[in-house]
């Protein structure tokens, strides 16, 4: 029974009522019933969720999987998407939380000028970065050397103000830019180096572009 397994019945009833769980039975007084391995196949949905996978991409995977199919190669790409995204939001929150620590070591300078310095330094620091710091694509597939790659454009422009984002080779991006292999390194909208670069290589690279 759901409440021996301490599942809410709501929450059965709503995967229930989406087409991703159906109860083994139900009794003759309406209750709907549910063996372990429907509660272990709750589990798996409710940690995609927290994943960030969609209910709509939940239920593909696991009707490829009741269909006897392997979803893993189709899942793949779509990961590799998420991770793209992921570090696209990380590096913003970074650049967010750089302003904000930058106002608070500098507040005791200058004048009150502002509703707020705090703000105004925070805004002014954004600004100068967004007017210095340029954005760095590097397609991946998420190999070894795809991630060495990545790794040696981090080091490069570690001290620039640089944005670095990790895309996959199949995202909007890459047929934009007309990627045709990886890893590649893509500087403000222009493809610069498809291979893997040395140390050396990436450090004059990133200077020159």
């Amino acid at each position: 029974m759901a409440k021996q397994a301490g599942v809410k019945v709501s929450t059965l009833r709503y995967y229930d009522a989406r087409g991703l769980l159906s109860p083994a039975y139900r009794t003759e007084s309406g209750y709907r019933l549910y063996t372990p391995d429907q509660l272990e196949r709750l589990r798996f949905i409710q940690e995609a969720k927290r994943l960030g996978l969609s209910l709509r991409q939940i239920a593909q995977i696991l009707q490829s999987s009741d269909a006897g199919d392997a979803p893993c190669e189709r899942v793949a790409p779509l990961f590799r998407r998420m991770a793209a995204r992921l570090d696209e939001r990380i590096t913003q929150l970074q650049a967010r939380r750089d302003a904000l620590e930058y106002a608070l070591a500098h507040a005791h300078c200058g004048q009150e000028s502002s509703p707020c310095r705090l703000v105004s330094l925070a805004v002014d620091y954004q600004r100068r970065c967004r007017t210095m710091a340029r954005l760095i694509e590097v397609f991946t597939a998420g190999c070894p050397l795809c991630d060495e790659t990545v790794q040696r454009v981090q080091q490069a422009v570690a001290q620039c103000g640089c944005t670095v984002v990790t895309r996959a080779p199949d995202s909007p991006e890459a047929q934009q830019y007309g990627i045709r292999a990886v890893p590649a390194i893509v500087v403000e909208g222009q493809l610069l180096f498809t291979g893997v670069p040395t140390q050396a290589q990436a450090d004059a690279l990133l200077r020159r572009a």
